[in-house]
């Protein structure tokens, strides 16, 4: 009997303790906040996953759902905030670890699944690191899950802790809006944005709610139970009125503000950000402005393995038959190289906001205007694509370009001389859009480029032949040797030669990994991997041509596709992303060039035919001399006759072993020789040069005027915003940060204190208020009325009966914010006397 009395007592107390517990922690409306939270929470997670930017983003739902308990029990606990985040982020770990490990990860054991994972993160980080691209799509799977961990936290402790429902439901609607303006396909996100109000507005109800009850708890005065109960159906119903009449009624015709925002997404600064972005997550298959658009960007890497697939981008018809002519669609030219590296720089950037922008490429010989039809067929692009080179287009753009011959920044409004490098339409290009363009296509024959000399304009050799100084010697070293051994004479041989030996002697792989850390990336590719794709070769003949003189750039975009006899029209695939060479011609113009292997050769009437004995041949030389890398030595020759051995020492096991070239070529170069003369390159201007912006439409002179006026505002506001930022966030972190449940008496009392230690005074919790009174009054002596004042009210809010009317809970509110506006100069005027008095 004793026994079972003392088990039930020991039941009876833990159920006690048990319902302790739970009323101290749960309050009422917390179940139900909770689940509104989970469902705020989840918005973002389904936006992204219908996005599909990639597979697995549905494993960050049960680190959310996990973090959301875990928070708000920290949220109710006795920790502070800095405990609590680093207690947050040990769970996190393994709570992250264990959820990737279960889900992204297929085979073995839990140990095999985390080094796996770990193997995969420090991959990546390699790669990037080393300037390449990262490749897997696990990380941004973990970068999110991360990011809505800490989400999570910074969500339930505003809202349970501190009460500050708009730090609750901000951040997570940033989330929501960006995953939502970086995707413009088919699905319809829109959805997940009216959820995330509904829950944001029935949250907002629920905080509001909340004070209420505090409010009449602390005046004692009395409310219905119920009161919470009706107040929630009638703001849950208004919340869902609200987002239907926003639906069926939206604010501006056809969505301006949205279509605004997308623009503001996919513009300066933050394409800046968003090319980082596709740096570090390049396989996100989300179709929005930063993944649809191919080769779009400023920059341009020698990077690792490339991943193409077949869908369709876009179809292009021609006016006359060009079938004899092999076809590119350029987004974009770049001009400066550094180690693997292409940028495109231009000073001037033209919008027209009416169709048919024209451009004046120069008057040139051996050309033939075409016209183009596209018809769009990804969900979204902010890239124009045209034939090379671009003389009209049909539609609204803005086009980053160099004015030719000065003129200043308005070249395109008087008709002169430009150099365009890239086109991009004022409106997204949706799927099922259709544009015209008229471009200038070079059809010189050979023996026309021939005779076209050396006479260069200073503005190709000011740009196009940089970096003809800093080239690898032994890349040099292979083009002169290249040139000898083929017997080229004009700069067309020349650049056939090369051209030649690239899609002859370089084996083409998309697969190769990124050229190793502190390696010439055009050494490691000609000499040491001897296999790469597009960008590798044309960089390769570009740099050889550069140091030949030559100037040269590479054009980034499109190879033709397949031609449909039946349609007339070229069908493009994602797998035609391509790049290839422009080399300039004087009298010509800019001519195509395809040093890649795996592409059909551009020929041009008048072009020499080589039999496969004309062509070098490579055999290795064995050494017994090791070294630490491999290293090619090659000479140049007086003839084309000439045997060429280029030396190579202790090559890599599965490494193609550098040439031993004995070349005899036995065919006949052109009569027509033109002598090639060295021409030095022009240095480039600063590549930090300020893009101006014209407007094809406006006049010159007001075009200027706002241009000025605006820098003159933006140089006079833009410090005084951040400023005023700085001082907002400071007050907000004295003043507010932890007060926002007290009443403007409690929070004026506990300002003094926050003040007080700012002064070095010694003031703590176990102080009576006419304590802290005398010693902040010791402190600062001029505050000594507002500091009475204030910590008359405090004691009498907390120790006196409340008082009877709303009226005198007024006037004590407005007095104790009087007295704190006071105390605070003085306090603020002692803090700066003492600083002045120690100076």
């Amino acid at each position: 009997m004793q026994q079972s009395n003392f088990f039930e007592s020991l039941l009876s107390r833990f159920q006690r303790e048990l319902v302790f517990t739970w009323r101290r922690t749960f309050t009422r409306g917390d179940l139900m906040a909770l689940l509104v939270v989970v469902g705020l929470l989840a918005m973002p997670v389904f936006a992204i996953d219908t996005a599909q930017f990639t597979d697995g983003m549905l494993t960050v739902l049960p680190i959310t759902l996990i973090g959301i308990i875990l928070s708000f029990f920290l949220a109710r606990s006795q920790f502070d905030e800095f405990t609590s985040l680093l207690l947050f982020s040990a769970y996190g770990a393994v709570v992250i670890g264990f959820v990737h490990a279960l889900t992204l990860v297929s085979d073995g054991g839990l140990t095999s699944r985390f080094t796996e994972i770990g193997q995969r993160v420090a991959d990546w980080y390699t790669a990037v690191s080393e300037g390449g691209v990262g490749g897997d799509n696990l990380v941004f799977v973990l970068f999110f899950s991360v990011l809505y961990w800490y989400l999570t936290l910074n969500t339930v402790w505003h809202l349970f802790r501190l009460n500050r429902v708009w730090l609750a439901v901000v951040p997570p609607a940033i989330v929501l809006l960006v995953i939502m303006g970086n995707y413009l396909g088919g699905a319809r996100l829109d959805f997940y944005l009216g959820g995330f109000l509904l829950f944001a507005l029935i949250l907002i109800a629920h905080s509001h709610m909340q004070a209420r009850e505090y409010e009449w708890f602390r005046t004692q005065m009395r409310y219905p139970r119920q009161a919470r109960d009706m107040v929630m159906r009638v703001g849950s119903v208004m919340a869902i009125a609200v987002l239907l009449l926003s639906w069926i009624f939206p604010a501006g015709p056809d969505n301006d503000n949205w279509e605004k925002f997308q623009e503001f997404i996919g513009k300066d600064p933050l394409k800046e950000i968003s090319e980082l972005w596709n740096r570090l997550f390049p396989d996100l298959e989300g179709q929005g402005i930063a993944t649809a658009d191919y080769y779009g960007g400023d920059r341009l890497d020698l990077s690792g393995p490339i991943q193409l697939g077949d869908d369709p981008v876009m179809d292009v018809s021609l006016d006359g038959d060009f079938s004899n002519r092999r076809m590119y669609w350029r987004s974009t030219v770049f001009d400066n190289y550094d180690n693997g590296s292409w940028i495109h720089e231009r000073g001037v950037r033209a919008t027209k906001s009416s169709s048919g922008i024209n451009f004046n490429i120069g008057d040139y010989d051996g050309r033939r205007e075409v016209v183009q039809e596209y018809e769009i067929k990804i969900p979204a692009s902010s890239l124009v694509y045209t034939a090379p080179q671009p003389v009209e287009v049909g539609l609204p753009v803005e086009a980053d370009l160099n004015c030719v011959e000065g003129g200043g920044s308005n070249c395109v409004n008087n008709g002169q001389e430009v150099d365009v490098a890239v086109i991009r339409g004022i409106d997204v290009l949706r799927s099922g859009d259709e544009y015209e363009v008229t471009s200038s296509l070079s059809v010189a024959t050979a023996d026309q480029l021939r005779t076209a000399g050396n006479d260069y304009p200073e503005w190709v050799t000011s740009t196009y032949l940089q970096g003809a100084n800093e080239v690898a010697p032994q890349v040099t070293q292979l083009g002169q040797q290249i040139i000898q051994l083929f017997g080229a004479q004009s700069n067309y041989d020349k650049a056939k030669a090369i051209e030649t030996w690239l899609r002859t002697q370089i084996a083409y792989n998309e697969a190769i990994p990124v050229p190793p850390s502190g390696r010439d990336p055009l050494v490691w590719f000609l000499f040491e991997r001897r296999e790469g794709y597009c960008n590798y070769y044309a960089t390769a003949m570009i740099m050889m041509l550069r140091a030949e003189g030559i100037p040269a750039r590479m054009a980034a975009g499109f190879a033709q596709g397949n031609y449909d006899v039946e349609t007339s029209t070229y069908e493009v695939i994602e797998r035609d992303a391509h790049t290839w060479v422009e080399a300039f011609f004087p009298g010509y113009g800019w001519v195509e060039f395809e040093p890649t292997a795996d592409e059909p050769p551009l020929e041009r009437p008048g072009d020499l035919t080589f039999s496969p004995q004309d062509f070098p041949t490579f055999t290795p030389v064995p050494t017994s001399t090791p070294s630490p890398f491999p290293t090619n030595t090659l000479q140049p020759q007086a003839s084309p006759s000439a045997t060429v051995t280029p030396t190579q020492t202790n090559t890599p096991e599965g490494t193609p072993p550098p040439p031993d070239i004995t070349a005899t070529p036995s065919f006949t170069p052109t009569p027509t020789i033109t002598p090639t003369p060295t021409i030095t390159p022009t240095p480039t201007e600063d590549p930090e040069q300020q893009t101006a912006i014209t407007n094809v439409e406006a006049d010159e002179d007001d075009n200027n005027f706002w241009d000025i006026l605006l820098l003159i505002l933006a140089i006079i506001f833009i410090p005084l915003l951040i400023l005023t930022l700085i001082l907002l966030i400071i007050i907000w972190w004295v003043e507010y940060r932890g007060l926002g449940g007290l009443t403007p008496v409690q929070r004026a009392y506990a300002r003094m204190g926050i003040y007080g230690r700012w002064l070095g005074a010694e003031i703590s919790n176990l102080l009576t208020p006419d304590e802290q009174r005398r010693r902040l009054i010791e402190e600062v002596p001029d505050g000594q009325d507002p500091i009475n004042t204030i910590s008359g009210l405090y004691t009498e809010d907390r120790f006196a009966p409340p008082r009877a009317s709303e009226q005198q809970r007024e006037r004590a509110d407005r007095m104790a914010e009087r007295s704190w506006a006071r105390a605070r100069i003085e306090f603020i005027r002692e803090k700066v006397g003492r600083w002045l008095r120690r100076r």
